[in-house]
């Protein structure tokens, strides 16, 4: 009796919207009678995003949902489930006992969360309304969109027919596009079971390990604090604490280098001695070409040298450099600590807020630096609300006036995953503080990705005095400001008259003659390797996958996007903080360093590895292909677990710290003195 959802998709005329005014009068006196869908989206603006295109929608219980003649339409807010604690399936767990692990329940049921209440409540009132018949998967496009999804059905038992939205985009075009070719949910079952396994995994995995090792390890000091492990939170922290290793176990060598001043026609400029023939040397990686350790050779080539007359070479190139790729969150979250020392966390709160308060960024826990394809005219409404703008119109007017570039590398369907890149919606707010730093940093990054190329000039200069060579190498000097323009970068001046050409007007310029005014030997000390801070972990977890020696693992982890997802790496690090595994400033604890040294020295080396996460991943994809039964990859799992379980209950502390490696003698009473778990004795 009711037109098809189709009806709904386009804009209507006053006399199509005066018919349908009638029909959904109608609707109403007909009542269950009229079969209808139930949309499910992850979040509240993809339900409004949907609503508004397919069209024909009226707004019910102040915005809880959203009814037409076909659908009704609601969201989740993310996971508003979660699997249920040890003690909700037995009392007995609540108490931490080694006796009781491994907890390993018979089926993994989900509970629903206390803020949550008004939310859940409201799905599960539509999901068994008589007149919804089927239920349609408008979660996003992923494991973890799946996974959401799924929960929710599973919790509440329904067994109505599923249809699956899948989108990368949300023009209207695609959504309207998406419903009329939604898939049978079935399809994607080797989606759900994959996401379902990695959920259960992560549960088996982490919260006997926790309890197992918080057990035998927690101290009577250490009152109400665990010692928590998880897939990804423990190889996170071991890079920490393997850097930090290297930091404390590094002994400084001194070592030499020569500075020089030399004499051109009409310039002074500076120099470094250094090895033409020198080789890396893996066995020693203190060895630079540039260090003599050799302290006697650096003055005796000094003195030979002071005064002496040389010749110069030099080479002038153009360096271009290309217009950036969009944020997505972890490269925001680079970018941010990098100009505002944040830490990721601060940035993904203030990114959140552009988002969901004040609406003026697009989603912003997103893995993807691209745009769908069809997003060109949404750019264009977007520069278009810009130009009007004191801060970013000229730039706006710029790309309107004489075209975008580099719109194959900007859009990009293959690139684009569950979300696309972070760009600015086009809305214009008062911001301060944080949330415009962000907005700003995304806004001008989205119209530099448009702008041609920087190109800067890369100056190198060999001098060679009596068989030995020297390089000057100053800072890159901009030339042509391109998208850097975009960021008030200029044109280099002051570095120019700085290193003027050794032969004016020429670009390469060889055996010019020049004398040494000045030379002298620094002498240094080596350093150890940096410690780590939030833009380099960021980036390390990011690109776990290159660490990995084994080929296959580290593809896995690669398509994974290595050691967590954009949207939970601040979330683990800031864990890091919350457990005392490392300090503010990401360095190591005491408890932290002793976690990953006691998980060596049990053998279960493999919980602060990044190869765990890429076979995991491995066999998830297998999962999903169906190439892997869920059977087979849970079995597999508990097995894993049992192991840590049994490393974790049967060492003995004596053995894992036996007398060795003498660290000295007591002082007092001239015994050797050995390290133990928590002291030296």
């Amino acid at each position: 009796m009711a037109m098809g959802w189709v009806g709904h998709c386009f804009e209507k005329s006053g006399a199509q919207q005066s018919e349908n005014d009638a029909k959904i009068e109608l609707t109403k006196r007909i009542g269950a009678s009229m079969s209808k869908g139930l949309i499910i989206t992850e979040k509240p603006s993809v339900a409004r995003d949907v609503v508004a295109a397919l069209g024909g929608f009226k707004s019910a219980d102040k915005d809880a949902y959203w009814e037409s003649d076909d659908f009704v339409c609601t969201y989740a807010v993310g996971h508003i489930l979660t699997l249920l604690e040890p003690e909700d399936i037995n009392p007995d767990f609540k108490r931490w006992r080694l006796a009781d692990l491994p907890i390993i329940p018979e089926e993994f049921l989900t509970k629903e969360l206390e803020n949550q209440k008004s939310r859940i409540r409201v799905i599960r009132n539509l999901i068994v309304r008589k007149d919804v018949q089927y239920l349609v998967n408008a979660c996003d496009a992923a494991r973890e969109g799946e996974l959401i999804f799924r929960e929710l059905v599973r919790h509440f038992k329904s067994a109505k027919p599923v249809k699956r939205l899948w989108l990368q985009s949300m023009t209207k075009d695609s959504i309207v596009k998406g419903f009329k070719t939604l898939a049978d949910g079935k399809n994607y079952e080797g989606l759900a079971s994959a996401a379902e396994c990695r959920s259960f995994s992560d549960w088996l995995i982490g919260m006997n390990a926790t309890r197992a090792l918080t057990i035998r390890l927690k101290t009577r000091s250490q009152r109400g604090a665990s010692w928590s492990v998880g897939r990804v939170q423990t190889p996170t922290l071991a890079l920490l604490v393997n850097r930090e290793l290297e930091v404390l176990s590094h002994q400084p060598r001194p070592y030499c280098k020569l500075e020089a001043n030399f004499q051109a026609k009409d310039h002074i400029y500076p120099g470094t001695w250094f090895d033409p023939r020198f080789k890396k040397d893996e066995q020693d990686p203190d060895k630079r070409e540039d260090r003599l350790f050799d302290a006697d050779k650096a003055r005796e080539i000094a003195d030979a040298l002071a005064l002496k007359t040389g010749l110069a070479s030099e080479t002038r190139k153009a360096k271009p450099r290309k217009a950036p790729q969009l944020f997505d969150l972890t490269s925001l979250q680079k970018e941010a600590n990098r100009r505002f020392s944040w830490p990721a966390a601060r940035t993904l709160r203030a990114a959140q807020r552009c988002y969901e308060a004040h609406k003026v960024l697009t989603y912003p826990r997103t893995s993807s630096r691209v745009l769908p394809e069809d997003y060109k005219p949404e750019v264009d409404r977007i520069l278009d609300v810009l130009q009007d703008s004191p801060a970013y119109g000229p730039f706006a007017k710029t790309l309107i006036k004489k075209g975008r570039l580099n719109e194959k590398q900007i859009f990009d369907n293959a690139g684009v995953s569950d979300h696309f890149a972070i760009i600015p919606t086009g809305q214009i707010r008062d911001l301060e503080g944080d949330d415009f730093k962000v907005f700003d940093l995304v806004t001008r990054q989205f119209l530099a990705a448009f702008f041609p190329q920087a190109v800067y000039e890369e100056i190198e200069r060999i001098t060679i005095v009596g068989g030995h060579h020297f390089r000057t190498k100053p800072p890159l000097m901009l030339k042509e400001p391109g998208w850097q323009a975009v960021f008030e970068k200029e044109a280099s001046k002051e570095e120019e008259r700085s290193y003027p050409a050794l032969q004016p007007g020429t670009e390469q310029s060889e055996n010019v003659p020049i004398t040494t005014s000045e030379i002298r030997v620094e002498d240094l000390e080596t350093k150890p390797p940096g410690r780590i801070g939030e833009a380099s972990l960021l980036g390390l977890m990011e690109n776990a996958g290159r660490y990995v020696e084994d080929e296959e693992l580290s593809s896995a982890l690669t398509k994974a996007e290595g050691l967590g997802t954009a949207a939970t790496r601040a979330d683990i690090i800031e864990n890091l903080k919350t457990k005392e595994y490392v300090n503010q400033d990401l360095r190591p604890t005491v408890k932290g360093i002793r976690l990953i040294d006691i998980l060596h020295r049990i053998q279960a080396s493999r919980l602060t590895s990044a190869e765990l996460t890429g076979r995991l991943e491995m066999y998830l994809h297998q999962v999903e292909r169906g190439e892997r039964q869920p059977t087979s990859y849970m079995e597999e799992i508990k097995n894993y677990t049992k192991e840590v379980v049994e490393a974790a209950r049967s060492f003995d502390f004596d053995k894992i710290y036996p007398d060795e490696n003498v660290l000295g003698e007591c002082p007092k009473c001239k015994r050797q003195v050995f390290e133990r778990a928590w002291f030296y004795g």
